[in-house]
């Protein structure tokens, strides 16, 4: 017996359609007793999934942005939590999966050893020419996470940091990421904890909205897009996944300087030069106020952002 079952978030633009087979119709009764399934409005229907998202535009300001402040500020540090949660042996094979400019790619590379293979794939040529410049010994593939050039089980790890909520169809992509990695692999993918767990973050977002409009805000929430409990879930069973693990993970992201905290979030979703000097004044004065608990030593920035790790294995 198979129930197809049409999830929609009220909240988004999230749409799933799962197919539940009955060794999985115990995890939807799971979601369902926990409150996933009435707060996202459920119905009986059959069709297709379809999402809608925000991708960024990759610039060349957007990729200076992402290594000179994103990396230190927030990748760095997940890249060797990711690599640990994975398990990745000396002489695996690992494919990083929307490496942007790499820090997870190279995290893996340390574990593997030389007697191992990382390849990074980004559907990005700016991403993976500044991924190039910052090391050695990894291959790095342009493609499409949706349609990926490599051929089945072909990798011990597929990992994937903070990138599949920017992936367009994020189906595919998991169905690709499940193609290539060995039976005996396993896939890992993290995506951001509920955006209530990041009180800066909510309340930058919330300024946004106010001085800059509700699309800004809406662009700048876009990696919270997977946060929702029960989400992922939904994503996977829909992937035909059944069993898996979720590790929580508590994380801080440093910026340097309240304004760097505002101004780099505007650029990396292209709206630093829509707003007005008054706009970005009053923005920039309203945060003083509003983010003042999360100032640190020397007016740094110290914002919690926790991370949900999913481990898919027995592939």
């Amino acid at each position: 017996m198979v129930l197809i079952i049409h999830l929609h978030d009220k909240h988004s633009t999230e749409t799933f359609v799962v197919i539940l087979s009955c060794k999985s119709l115990l995890k939807y009764s799971i979601l369902k007793y926990t409150g996933f399934v009435p707060c996202l409005g459920v119905s009986i229907i059959g069709g297709f999934m379809t999402q809608q998202n925000f991708t960024p535009e990759i610039t060349d300001d957007f990729v200076k942005m992402h290594k000179e402040y994103l990396v230190p500020a927030i990748y760095a540090q997940w890249a060797n939590r990711v690599a640990e949660i994975a398990e990745i042996d000396l002489g695996h094979h690992v494919l990083d999966v929307a490496c942007g400019t790499g820090s997870l790619a190279r995290a893996a590379r340390i574990e593997t050893g030389f007697q191992g293979k990382v390849t990074g794939l980004d559907s990005s040529e700016k991403m993976l020419e500044s991924a190039a410049q910052q090391s050695r010994g990894i291959e790095w593939q342009h493609g499409d996470a949706e349609s990926m050039p490599f051929k089945k089980n072909q990798f011990d790890r597929v990992i994937c940091q903070f990138s599949l909520m920017f992936i367009t169809n994020r189906v595919h992509a998991i169905k690709e990421m499940l193609r290539v990695c060995k039976t005996d692999g396993r896939v890992v993918l993290s995506t951001w904890a509920q955006l209530e767990h990041s009180r800066a973050y909510g309340i930058l977002i919330d300024l946004v909205r106010q001085y800059a409009g509700a699309h800004a805000a809406f662009k700048l929430a876009a990696p919270w897009a997977l946060c929702k409990p029960g989400v992922m879930d939904a994503l996977l069973l829909t992937t035909g996944v059944n069993e898996y693990e979720c590790h929580e993970r508590r994380g801080v992201a440093h910026f340097p300087s309240m304004k760097s905290f505002v101004e780099t979030h505007l650029r990396l979703v292209g709206e630093f030069d829509k707003l007005d000097e008054d706009a970005y004044q009053g923005l920039l004065s309203a945060a003083a106020v509003e983010l003042a608990p999360f100032m640190v030593a020397d007016g740094k920035v110290a914002a919690q952002l926790d991370a949900h790790v999913f481990v898919v294995s027995g592939i």
